[in-house]
């Protein structure tokens, strides 16, 4: 008897040593399978999520899964595919900003994860929330929604929603959108969208939106930066007089905020430069490029059009641009040769300092200045 005592004491033991770094975060059961546990594991002093279960009428758990380096958050259960059988959605969490992450198992006779479908495979998603839903068609669907926070002067924010759904085993997009509403941060932010993909005229009519008919009294803060956005959207569509006016507004209605010197600064190059229209607007056709991410195409204009490489007072400034890009794509030392070009031929030109400060920067990296 004291010997079956002494053994249930050491079972207890083993149970309490195998799960003494375990926390139970959420579980859900499964009619006639058994229960899942999302559970936060800190063996090795490394924390992972884990999706254990616990099959009806047995005692122990098995593990489904690993989830290297991020934390529990849900478990959800739906029929995605509508072939009368629980599909499993782990959602998993990232430990340093919340960030969700999706994890999608069919179940017939036993788990089979179908996204992503190996380890190998790259889970692209981390998005601010994930949810059950139906498409407008009323297919059952993931809701993947992630914040659009360019101008951060919600609530309300501005969402953009994607819905997935399971098409022959694999993960499809069906549906997608932004948030409805008129207040002026959701207006704003369309309008940032509209900016960044080089659609201007659309960015204008969101950004006038937000000053003239938004829902909400859009503060001060809010203003300036809609008449900054707006401004910069006009120079992109070559109306220099409507954006020296709306720059020269921040200037001199607004003179102490963080957008003043960069305005001024728009202004000094605009009104420099009217005389020198073709060359301005060549310019302002490389930056729209970069500012769309197409870099490639921004350094082939600037090394083959020949206003790229023409004498006229643009000149520092297309190889500023030039230099801006070789490091955007790591060429660091092609980027410091055209640096020192600059300083070689424009020692009086507006954007020295600019040149000088990112000449120190990269004399500073360990790795990149050894032809210096």
């Amino acid at each position: 008897m004291r010997n079956k005592f002494l053994l249930s004491i050491m079972f207890c033991l083993v149970l309490s040593v195998l799960f003494a770094d375990e926390t139970e975060n959420v579980s859900v059961n499964l009619p006639k399978v058994g229960d899942l546990y999302l559970l936060l594991n800190n063996s090795n002093d490394r924390e992972m999520a884990q999706l254990l279960l616990k099959r009806k009428g047995q005692t122990t758990r098995q593990v489904i899964d690993t989830y290297q380096g991020m934390l529990p958050d849900a478990i959800l259960k739906h029929d995605l595919n509508r072939d009368g059988n629980t599909d499993i959605i782990v959602i998993t969490k990232h430990p340093d900003n919340n960030a969700k992450q999706p994890y999608i198992y069919s179940y017939v006779k036993d788990f089979k994860r179908i996204f992503p479908e190996n380890d190998d495979e790259i889970n692209p998603f981390l998005c601010s929330d994930i949810f059950i839903t139906s498409s407008k068609k009323g297919i059952p669907a993931i809701g993947m929604s992630n914040q659009i926070s360019y101008h951060d002067f919600g609530p309300p924010h501005l969402f953009r929603t994607e819905l997935y759904a399971i098409n022959k085993g694999k993960l499809e997009l069906i549906e997608q959108g932004l948030t409805e509403g008129n207040h002026y941060n959701i207006l704003m932010n369309k309008g940032a969208i509209a900016l960044h993909a080089g659609q201007y005229i659309e960015a204008i009519d969101f950004y006038n939106k937000s000053i003239t008919s938004s829902t909400g009294e859009i503060t001060t803060k809010a203003f300036i930066e809609s008449i900054f956005n707006l401004a910069e959207a006009r120079k992109f569509t070559k109306d220099f007089k409507t954006a020296l006016d709306l720059y020269e507004k921040i200037v001199l209605e607004f003179s102490e905020n963080s957008f003043t010197d960069i305005a001024q600064k728009e202004i000094e190059l605009i009104s420099s430069n009217l005389d020198n229209i073709e060359a301005l607007s060549f310019y302002i056709d490389v930056i729209s490029l970069i500012n769309t991410d197409k870099w490639s195409e921004a350094l082939e204009l600037l090394n083959n059009h020949p206003i790229a490489n023409s004498d006229n007072k643009l000149l520092d400034r297309f190889l500023f641009t030039k230099a801006e890009i070789f490091t955007a794509i790591n060429k660091i030392e092609d980027a410091t040769k055209v640096y020192y070009e600059i300083k070689e031929k424009f020692p009086e030109s507006p954007i020295i300092e600019s040149v000088n400060e990112l000449l120190e920067d990269i004399a500073t990296q360990p790795d990149d200045n050894s032809y210096l």
